[in-house]
């Protein structure tokens, strides 16, 4: 899968525990730590993206350190 609609898949899975506008702002919050691009994303930015969504507060405190260590490995491997 290419790093959009991994992105896509992100939102989709945040928007199902977070809501729609907590997880933009987590994804928006998210894009500026990691420096990623809204288009022509490398798969350096989306794992550096996918960093900083798991390392957010708000999702560290709705999965714990685990759950957000497992959704990690599992969006990181979502692009090849």
């Amino acid at each position: 899968m290419d790093a959009s609609n991994a992105v896509r898949s992100i939102k989709s899975e945040l928007e199902s525990t977070f809501g729609n506008t907590l997880a933009a702002s987590i994804i928006a919050i998210a894009r500026t730590k990691a420096n990623a691009p809204l288009i022509g994303m490398t798969k350096q930015n989306y794992l550096d993206l996918v960093d900083a969504i798991c390392g957010d507060n708000r999702v560290q405190s709705m999965l714990g350190a685990a759950g957000a260590k497992e959704k990690s490995l599992k969006w990181k491997s979502l692009v090849n």
